[in-house]
């Protein structure tokens, strides 16, 4: 297991091991490029401004522990920021990456936390960035089916605690952004059937609006006149 601290440089040996492993899978799939990548702490959740690009890998799963009374939790709700720029130019690339933590509940005034990512999710993480990043820098075709969905290891009990999410803090995390109070068990369960939100961006969640209002609207047309027949 995989702890990734806080620290903008990204210091220590965890966060070394995101750098080598996304180093290499851009160095396969853009050998003519180099890329780098940081944690940053203050990363801003919007959009940033271009040539940089967003990525949110939403719903990974990891585990937390409380530095004060050493609980542990698992979560299935945790959300990665990912800036992402390519300068042509120079044939170099540049990603940024914020992991959202989490508060224990048992403790007062407690700090956000980071989690512990399997080596397993990472590599599902990484692979998804990477195919962001040949879709939003390189302009490749890239369907979001074609990412993958982070593996739920262990059963996550109780409602999603909105009030000790970093990601809820910052305005978004999906589960408060839409208004939705869902059990952990059930939007865990939602990872591997058509409900999963796997990796997104604002373009993407505003042109899934577009879609999906005018077809509730014209549902709900529909039923007050056949209602009132």
């Amino acid at each position: 297991m995989l702890l990734l601290k806080r620290g903008c440089k990204g210091e220590g040996e965890n966060m070394k091991t995101w750098q080598r492993r996304f180093h290499q899978k851009m160095e396969w799939e853009k050998p003519n490029d180099t890329w780098s990548l940081t944690v940053e702490d203050n990363l801003s959740p919007r959009n940033p401004e271009r040539p940089w690009h967003l990525y949110q890998q939403r719903k990974a799963f990891a585990r937390f522990q409380c530095s004060c009374c050493t609980r542990r939790w698992p979560s299935a709700q945790v959300l990665i920021l990912f800036h992402m720029h390519l300068d042509r130019s120079q044939r170099q690339g540049q990603v940024k990456m914020r992991v959202c933590g989490q508060k224990c509940k048992r403790c007062h005034g407690a700090k956000f936390e980071m989690p512990t990512f399997s080596q397993e999710n990472i590599e599902r993480i990484l692979d998804n960035l990477v195919l962001k990043i040949r879709a939003k820098c390189y302009r490749e075709s890239i369907a979001n089916r074609d990412l993958a969905d982070p593996i739920v290891e262990e059963d996550v009990e109780g409602p999603h605690d909105t009030t000790r999410c970093e990601a809820c803090a910052l305005g978004i995390c999906y589960l408060s952004t839409y208004g939705f109070v869902i059990p952990a068990s059930l939007a865990a369960a939602s990872q591997s059937g058509q409900l999963a939100w796997r990796g997104a961006d604002t373009e993407s969640d505003w042109k899934l609006v577009c879609y999906v209002l005018p077809v509730v609207v014209a549902l709900l047309i529909f039923a007050v006149l056949f209602s009132g027949k």
